[in-house]
């Protein structure tokens, strides 16, 4: 819960963060994450849409730029919190 209330605390300043897939997305391309959370209903999610392979990408793109990943479970309270983001989030490197 605490990574989850980090990322609402900088999404609420305008800080160093993004939410929603496609702003990770692009947020990924740029190589500008340092941290990516994704909740586990997501995963799911795309998977039953057979668009996994577009959040996999996004997933192994931050871990080869040397990001953190971490999937958060959306029976925890960190999780709903994240799940009402689109169920993706990221802290950045720098500001985009």
């Amino acid at each position: 819960i605490k990574m989850i209330e980090k990322l609402l605390g900088e999404i609420s300043k305008d800080g160093l963060s993004v939410y929603g897939f496609n702003e990770t997305k692009q947020a990924s391309k740029l190589g500008a994450i340092k941290t990516l959370y994704v909740c586990d209903n997501l995963i799911q999610e795309k998977r039953l849409d057979n668009t996994f392979n577009e959040l996999e990408q996004i997933m192994k793109l931050v871990d080869d730029q040397k990001g953190n990943v971490h999937i958060i479970s959306s029976s925890h309270d960190g999780g709903k919190k994240l799940s009402g983001l689109g169920g993706i989030g990221a802290l950045l490197r720098y500001n985009i």
